[in-house]
């Protein structure tokens, strides 16, 4: 990782690096980078970014696909909650205007559709998914990380040197002083947001899919392509030094246990064994269950998820309105249309599919 100087993938005129060497230091909290000011369009995300403190969202931001706010969060008034969220634990039958700001405790998830006002934050460990579009004037603050493999493009200016034509990041950088990124930049899987970022009007937000530590995928799972795999995740009996985003899908042969930070894209497939462990939230698109996988947490399932026939709910479960009172093996598949939530000790059956708003807490 390196501060105050952007690696570049091709060679640097003496001017340009006059300029970045002359940047604003680290520690100066007015530095930041800013997206596409003034140039129209704006930066995507390649791949999932991690807010790393609290983020501001300075005009209504669309969320385009569902997308878990992390505790700390606040949904500003005016802000429209679209049916199928969750908010604090609460399901949303149909769409609502905020009429006042609400702070997020814990379980929370807006489903696509949902706008966020101005005023609204978001809080460190919130994940965004590739798809993300950050709207001219969208600012990164200093210490936010550009991953490698991002590419600034030509009208980009760093250090006050504009650059003539696109150029790829070839290691990870972290802002260390203002720079200004052209529309049609490219933002790497591994990225961080600093706090004190923010996020302009009309941005389109996409979520991933988080995972809490202790999450256990079997032999046998496969792990979609663009899945993130946190530094401290043991895959296959390999311990992962550093964040990976996974090129192509992957089937795990020797079972898995992901850190905290980990996101499984849409169209992961949860093998037999498998646990999902209290903190993980399914956003973005449905996994599929394999095989018989454990619930270690209450869980919220998602609308549109399908529980197996086979499936297990535990004593105290709710689903679809109907509260069940002993453990039940279900004879038949079963829809969420009205809500469910899964007591600890519940098993979903091979055929099950967790639909995006699904939370295990």
């Amino acid at each position: 990782m390196k501060v105050m100087s952007m690696c570049l993938s091709r060679r640097i005129t003496a001017g340009l690096m006059a300029g970045v060497m002359c940047c604003l230091p680290l520690s100066n909290p007015q530095a930041q980078l800013a997206l596409g000011l003034g140039l129209g369009g704006g930066a995507s995300l390649a791949g999932a970014a991690t807010v790393a403190g609290t983020t501001h969202v300075g005009g209504a931001a669309s969320v385009a696909a569902a997308t878990a706010l992390a505790a700390g969060s606040s949904i500003a008034a005016g802000s429209v909650i679209a049916a199928g969220s969750v908010v604090n634990g609460s399901h949303c039958g149909s769409a609502i205007v905020l009429a006042e700001s609400v702070s997020v405790a814990g379980g929370t998830t807006l489903a696509a559709g949902s706008s966020l006002a101005a005023g609204s934050s978001l809080a460190a460990g919130t994940a965004l998914a590739a798809g993300t579009t950050l709207a001219a004037g969208s600012t990164l603050a200093a210490g936010s990380t550009i991953a490698a493999g991002s590419v600034l493009a030509a009208g980009s200016v760093v250090g006050g040197v504009a650059l003539a034509a696109a150029t790829s990041i070839a290691s990870a950088t972290t802002v260390g002083c203002g720079a200004t990124l052209a529309a049609g930049s490219s933002i790497a899987a591994g990225s961080s947001i600093a706090a004190g970022s923010s996020i302009a009007a009309g941005s389109s937000i996409v979520g991933a899919t988080a995972v809490a530590a202790g999450t256990a995928l079997a032999a046998g799972s496969t792990i979609a392509a663009g899945s993130v795999i946190a530094a401290g995740s043991v895959v296959g009996g390999a311990s992962i030094a550093s964040a990976t985003t996974l090129a192509m899908a992957t089937t795990v042969s020797g079972g898995a246990t992901l850190a905290s930070g980990s996101s499984i894209a849409a169209g992961s497939a949860l093998a037999a064994g498998s646990a999902l462990a209290a903190g993980t939230s399914v956003v973005g698109g449905a996994v599929t269950v394999a095989g018989a996988t454990a619930v270690a947490g209450t869980a919220m399932a998602g609308f549109g998820s399908t529980l197996a026939a086979g499936s297990v709910i535990a004593a105290g479960s709710v689903v679809n309105g109907a509260t069940v009172a002993s453990a039940t093996t279900l004879a038949a598949a079963t829809t969420v249309w009205g809500g469910a939530t899964l007591a600890a000790g519940s098993t979903l059956a091979a055929g099950s599919a967790l639909a995006a708003g699904t939370m295990v807490f």
